[in-house]
């Protein structure tokens, strides 16, 4: 469990008033995102939630809509649990204790039990044990997960036969006491919780000093991978190893000193050198966007200088990965300063000219059918057997972004190749978004596209329903959001 269970209905009345942290001008949803949608229809979408999107951009948009400051749909009659508890579960289930405890609080939440239990809980996991604590101290919690955080906190204040009374450490149950006491007891980890893929475990144990350092590097590749594990906590995980001259696998040390290697560095030519090489070994690999992140992290306070443009296409790709539009606008306009007459500079920027188009960076009228079709036909050239496969996906990128492209107008193919296994998802999925983003509710498309799109790994999401999903997006006004999802399907896809 990575929650308290509920203990029966809310006394207070949480939905009768906003609960959140974020609005409009602090990076928040418009306080009205939910109108045209029923409670018992934000009820049910929020628990449909995935706690863990391979998205990163639909991971950041669910959030968004969980912690914004939104006006509730008014009551309906619609059974507890309340829309605010439903919240409070999926953001404790996404691994996000902090902005849970800071909406909770703002929210006089901790009055009722099951709310203060789930977030107690959330902040053992996070290893916030001092704030859990105290909120265990404090608060009238549920059972039978009062009993055990209150041994917990016995444990973090010395008393180590409370821990032992209440089998803490236990492979019986995955909770924030029993990883607590693991932790403060230096006690072996269960394989089973080692195995665990829920976010908020996977990001406990990677903080769980106890484990070998090799240990929680794996877990937060994996981590990463999924969009759990943010790629700088893994660079900073990388750098301790090497640090500490650790015993790491030779697969895993390689990565760990080539993203060691771009962070280090203060020399912009040798930061590229590294970060060109840390490409290159993993570019056929599934932990390449994960590499490429961890090590383009390094580049965000690099200026797109003229000295640099012999690098600014190596920059253009770190920046998109990193979904910095502005950066990448910028190293853009160096790189294409520096292609004259450079023949190969000129082939290898035809390559990611299409994805910076999808991404907003370049005027759509600027991208020309001639240089679409240049795009597939060195892609194909690059790898014949996925080269029809990832025209397609361009083609629905393209258009899903607003570029106006009738069929045959390119030498994309207009559908995949018949070999290609691609999941779509349900019908009644895609057509509630669609029907919603129609209507113009913001909230409820925005909730609907991370629950279409699931725990789908992204290079296998069908590009038809990526487009659908793009598009819905940029109808409702979350165009940045639209943008960053179709660009890491472009990058999952190898593009």
């Amino acid at each position: 469990m990575t929650a308290a269970p509920p203990v029966g209905a809310q006394t207070p009345d949480f939905d009768s008033q906003p609960t959140g942290f974020l609005t409009a001008t602090t990076g928040g949803m418009p306080a009205n995102a939910w109108a045209g949608t029923s409670l018992a229809t934000a009820k049910r979408l929020v628990t449909a939630l995935p706690n863990a999107p391979r998205s990163r951009a639909l991971r950041d948009l669910q959030f968004k809509v969980l912690v914004s400051q939104l006006t509730p749909p008014a009551p309906d009659g619609s059974p507890p649990p309340s829309l605010f508890m439903r919240k409070v579960e999926k953001i404790a289930a996404m691994g996000e204790a902090e902005s849970l405890n800071e909406m909770v609080r703002n929210a006089g939440g901790y009055a009722d039990p099951a709310v203060a239990s789930t977030v107690a809980n959330a902040l053992m996991l996070a290893g916030e044990r001092h704030g859990a604590c105290a909120i265990v101290k404090q608060w009238q919690l549920s059972e039978p997960f009062s009993g055990r955080a209150q041994a917990a906190c016995r444990l973090l204040d010395g008393d180590q036969n409370a821990a032992r009374a209440a089998n803490l450490s236990s492979a019986q149950q995955v909770d924030g006491p029993a990883l607590m006491a693991i932790a403060l007891m230096h006690a072996q980890v269960p394989a089973n919780v080692l195995r665990n893929a829920q976010p908020a475990i996977v990001r406990a144990l990677v903080g769980l000093k106890p484990l070998p350092i090799a240990t929680r590097i794996e877990i937060a590749e994996r981590g990463e991978a999924l969009a759990i594990i943010e790629a700088t906590k893994l660079g900073d995980l990388y750098l301790e190893a090497l640090r500490d001259g650790a015993a790491l696998p030779a697969a895993t040390a390689r990565r760990a000193r080539m993203v060691a290697a771009a962070r280090s560095t203060s020399n912009p030519n040798e930061m590229f050198s590294s970060i060109a090489t840390a490409y290159g070994e993993a570019r056929d690999s599934p932990l390449f966007p994960t590499i490429a992140r961890a090590s383009a992290a390094a580049l965000i306070n690099l200026p797109a200088q003229p000295q640099f443009a012999n690098v600014a296409q190596e920059a253009m790709r770190g920046f998109l990965l990193l979904g910095a539009k502005l950066q990448t606008q910028a190293w853009i306009q160096l790189a294409l300063s520096a292609v004259t007459n450079n023949a190969r500079a000129i082939i290898a920027l035809d390559r990611l000219v299409p994805l910076a188009a999808v991404a907003g960076l370049d005027d759509a009228k600027r991208l020309s059918v001639g240089e679409i079709n240049r795009w597939y036909e060195v892609t194909r050239d690059d790898d014949a057997t996925r080269g029809p496969l990832r025209g397609y996906l361009l083609l629905e990128l393209l258009r899903s972004t607003g570029f106006d492209l009738p069929p045959k107008s390119t030498d994309l193919p207009d559908k995949p190749p018949g070999s290609a296994r691609l999941v779509m998802p349900p019908t009644a999925s895609l057509q509630a978004l669609v029907n919603a983003a129609a209507g113009g509710r913001r909230a409820e498309t925005s909730l609907l596209a991370p629950i279409a799109a699931n725990e789908t790994p992204l290079n296998e999401l069908h590009p038809a329903a990526i487009a659908t999903i793009v598009r819905a997006l940029r109808s409702v006004g979350e165009d940045h959001s639209a943008r960053l999802f179709a660009v890491e399907t472009a990058i999952a896809y190898g593009l």
